[in-house]
Formats: C-alpha cells, sequence, structure tokens
C-alpha cells in the first residue's frame, strides 16, 4: 500500500470495527470512507467520501484539518465499520488498486445536519417546494479568513449565549433550476438572525446552487459592478461550501434575501416595490394588456413585493403606477418619462444588463422600486445573473450565444426606450462621463479575481457537478476538461463583449 499508514491509536469517540484486512476489504463488491470529527483536530464533523468512476474515492475536507495524520473508517454498503486507518493523506493512498485522494477547501464550510435525512430526500425529490426540512447550521471559518475579513470562527444557528444550538432549516427555491436532480437551491431560515460572514442580520437567507453557471461567478461578478456603478440596494454575497449531514454538495452561493427592510431594499411608507416575474419564461410580454398582479391575465405579470398584505386601494394605486411607467417606455416620443422614471437608475441598471446579455433583462426577475418621495420609478436590485453571458436561446428572434452585437436594447422595453434620442444621448454620456465605461472594463480583472479566489473549490465543485446538465441547458462555452479552462472560456466572451461595446461607442460618438 503507497501512502504511510501511521498508526490506529485509540481516542475518545472510536468506533468499534472487526478489524479487516487490505485482502478481506477488496473482496467485497463496495466500500467507502468516512473520517470522524471526533478523531480529527480541526474536523467540525463527519466527511463521507465520494466514489468518482471505477476505483477512485475522494475525500474533500475543511481547510483547517492535518491531512499528514487523518484518520479514517472503512465501511460496507451498509455502513458497517469494517477498519480503522490513519494515513497521510497530504498525497495519494492505495489500497490494492483503489486510490485514495483528499482536498482541501479554501471557502468558508457551512455544515447543515438534519433532524432528519429521509425529509431532506423527499424534498429534494418533489416537484413542489413546499416540504420543509428542520435541522441545525453551523458555518466554519479558516484562520487566514478570521485574520482577512475579521470572520468568527464558527457560526451557528444558536441561542444568545453561544452554547446552544437551535433550530434552522431548508426549503426549495427556484423556478427552472429546481428541475436540477443533482444541485438544488434552498432556502436557508435561522432560528435567530445572524451576520453571517459580515454581510448584516437576517433571519432568512438564500442558498443559489448555479446549476446553470459551472463558473459559480457569474452572480458575484455582476452584483459587485452593479454596486461599483451605482445600483441601489444590491445584495449581499458569498460563495461557500454546502455540506448536509456530512455529505459534500458542492459550491452554493449564500446572499441575503431581496426584501424589503432598513439593512436591504430602505423603503418608506407610500413606497412600492414590484418584481416583474411571468410564469413562463419563453412567453413575449405585451404591455397592452393594462392588468397587473392577477394570475390568468394576459402578460406581463407583476408581483407587488411591498407593501406586504395591501389593501384593494394600495393595489389599484401601485397597477396604476406601474401602468404610468409603462406607456411612457412605449412612447418613443413621450415628452415624460423624466417625470415618471428615474432615468440613471434606468440606464445604468441597462448597462448592467447589457454587457452580461442577459436574456432576461426586461422581462425575468426584474426589480423596481416606486419612491413616493420624487414620484417616480427606479430600477435595481440587479439579480439572477446566472444563465447571463452566453445563450443559444431564442428570445424574440435573437441568440444570445455571440459577444458582438447588441441585444439587450433590441428587445422588450429597451427596444422602446432607445427610439427616444433624448434617452440614447443619456445612454452614451453616462457611458463615457458617469464611469459606467471603466467599471465594465474593470470587470474583466473581477473575473479573474473571483475565479482565482474560488481555487480548489471550483476546480472540486467542477469535479463532481459540472458535467451532470441535468437540466438541459445548452452551453456554449463547451465540455472543458476543468474548470480553469471553463472560467477562461467565460471570460474571454465578457472579454470580447465589454470591447466589443466601447468600440461600438466610440462609433457612435463621432
Amino acid at each position: 500500500m503507497a501512502g504511510a499508514l501511521l498508526c490506529e491509536k485509540k481516542c475518545s469517540g472510536e468506533r468499534q470495527t472487526p478489524g479487516y484486512s487490505d485482502d478481506m476489504i477488496l473482496s467485497l463488491p463496495y466500500f467507502d470512507i468516512i473520517a470522524p470529527k471526533g478523531e480529527n483536530r480541526g474536523l467540525p464533523f463527519d466527511v463521507e467520501s465520494y466514489c468518482l468512476g471505477d476505483r477512485y474515492i475522494h475525500l474533500v475536507l475543511p481547510g483547517d484539518v492535518n491531512r499528514k495524520a487523518l484518520t479514517v473508517y472503512i465501511r460496507d454498503s451498509e455502513g458497517n465499520y469494517l477498519a480503522k486507518r490513519v494515513y497521510d493523506m497530504t498525497g495519494k493512498v492505495m489500497i490494492g488498486p483503489w486510490e485514495l485522494t483528499a482536498d482541501q477547501h479554501e471557502l468558508p464550510v457551512m455544515c447543515f445536519q438534519t433532524g432528519d435525512h429521509e425529509i431532506y430526500d423527499m424534498m429534494n425529490a418533489s416537484d413542489e417546494k413546499d416540504i420543509i426540512c428542520d435541522g441545525n447550521m453551523q458555518i466554519f471559518v479558516s484562520k487566514k479568513d478570521m485574520q482577512e475579513n475579521g470572520w468568527y470562527r464558527e457560526y451557528l444557528s444558536t441561542s444568545e449565549d453561544r452554547s446552544k444550538k437551535t433550530t434552522a432549516s431548508l426549503q426549495g427555491r427556484g423556478n427552472d433550476s429546481w428541475g436540477s436532480n443533482r444541485k438544488k437551491s434552498y432556502t436557508l431560515r435561522l432560528g435567530k438572525a445572524q451576520n453571517l460572514l459580515g454581510m448584516g442580520k437576517n433571519k432568512s437567507w438564500n442558498l443559489i446552487g448555479n446549476a446553470y453557471d459551472k463558473s459559480l461567478i457569474k452572480n458575484l461578478v455582476f452584483n459587485e459592478l452593479s454596486e461599483r456603478s451605482g445600483i441601489e440596494y444590491q445584495p449581499q454575497m458569498r460563495n461557500i461550501v454546502l455540506y448536509v449531514d456530512g455529505r459534500y454538495e458542492g459550491v452554493y452561493t449564500l446572499t441575503t434575501k431581496v426584501s424589503v427592510d432598513r439593512n436591504r431594499v430602505d423603503l418608506k411608507k407610500g413606497d412600492l416595490f414590484y418584481k416583474m416575474d411571468p410564469p413562463e419564461a419563453d412567453q413575449p410580454i405585451r404591455y397592452e394588456s393594462k392588468t397587473w398582479f392577477e394570475d390568468g391575465l394576459p402578460y406581463p405579470l407583476a408581483d407587488l413585493k411591498y407593501p406586504e398584505n395591501a389593501s384593494p386601494e394600495t393595489i389599484e394605486e401601485a397597477s396604476s403606477v406601474l401602468q404610468r411607467f409603462i406607456d411612457a417606455v412605449e412612447d418613443p416620443s413621450c415628452p415624460d418619462i423624466e417625470e415618471v422614471a428615474d432615468i440613471d437608475s434606468l440606464i445604468r441598471y441597462y448597462w448592467i444588463e447589457e454587457a452580461s446579455m442577459n436574456f432576461d433583462a426586461w422581462q425575468r426577475s426584474v426589480y423596481m422600486y416606486y419612491s413616493r418621495s420624487d414620484g417616480k420609478i427606479h430600477m435595481g436590485p440587479v439579480w439572477d445573473m446566472d444563465r447571463s453571458l452566453g445563450s443559444p436561446y431564442d428570445k424574440q428572434g435573437m441568440l444570445f450565444d455571440t459577444p458582438q452585437g447588441w441585444r439587450v436594447r433590441n428587445a422588450g422595453w429597451y427596444s422602446m426606450l432607445f427610439e427616444n434620442d433624448g434617452f440614447r444621448k443619456q445612454v452614451a454620456d453616462t457611458y463615457f462621463n458617469g464611469g459606467i465605461r471603466e467599471e465594465l472594463l474593470d470587470g474583466i480583472s473581477l473575473f479573474e479575481e473571483k475565479k482565482n479566489r474560488m481555487g480548489e473549490d471550483g476546480r472540486l465543485n467542477y469535479l463532481f457537478f459540472a458535467h451532470a446538465n441535468d437540466i438541459g441547458a445548452p452551453d456554449i462555452f463547451g465540455d472543458a476538461p476543468d474548470y480553469d479552462s471553463y472560467c477562461d472560456r467565460m471570460i474571454g466572451f465578457y472579454r470580447e463583449r465589454v470591447e466589443w461595446i466601447d468600440k461600438a461607442m466610440m462609433e457612435e460618438a463621432k
């Protein structure tokens, strides 16, 4: 056996085994590995192995675990403990022809411990998203992150004295992405509001699986670009690694929810908050419908997010405010567009959508709010960018699979806005004089920075999940051999995109 077998020392919590030899283990049709928390310093929970392909067993461990003397148990298919081993897993270890390897995370690690794993499986197998899985949550960060970010060593779903765990829960979320068989997204609810990873105190969070984004960084980059470009109230986001009952579930984006409170979208009495989200993504929007907020009516449909439980009078007012905005957008000669909309936010929002080539830019997950203080619609936050930057889906007769050409300005309400000469001039002025040009070009280095920050975690997630593609989403970047190659192709696409935009804007300015 290659790899040093160091010892079989006794320790607290040791599990009883019959002490199978390697030959006895190799005679079995199946075996796997578990690294126990009580017998490995720095390991906060039991970690189970994965079998990837024939004769290849993989352990993925939090960053502070010592791989030089890793205690593991070998189990059969029924979970019986067969033997205890202590290996030096800084290199590969062989059990006959079986190769054991261990990698370590660089991102913060979230462990969700269910009260009943069967409920977790039922939740993930259901087409609906009404099943709730209760449990406890912990987040563990490395010593490096503690020093650089001032984060706690450990975040818990705990009571106030941090000595006793309380409940947390997972519940399914997402529309098309819920169809993924392997990487679901969830709503995470805590029994007590906590400031997770410096993102502010909240009880309710999103865990985004990024089933459509093999790079895992589109949401992070465009969220930060939106903030830099002047879009208000962007959600807070951090990538983490998720384990459920010791099983590695991949890299997730932990985010604050898009909602109204003083820490997020800070609206006042009399303000209104909308989400444009028709039920079918491939349906064209027909603005002449003049109907809002009710199921079963012609498109578009809007959801009034604030105020909650609005009175019939408030709903009628919200419908009227939104319709005035749509009427102004539809009329290229309308002199009232600046009276009903905050043009600066509308333009800055447009530039993020255009640079990202988001084919849902005028239709799905589009947020806007009405401020009674100025009587205008404001755009934002920007949200749901995992399907941006290249897609062969046809929307209003256009494909989004090449980085050249105007896309967003030729579709939806933007096609109508760009018939307004005054609006076009303001778009150009904001690009050259409002900081947009610099931010979009700086996005190239921001993508590189986020990719490098993913490190081994991006590579591991790609190894485990990126080739599944079980939701049938076409990918114009092809079947890249590894995470870094995939990201390089995507970043190259973004570079060509913003460079084409810059050249086109220079030509228009002549």
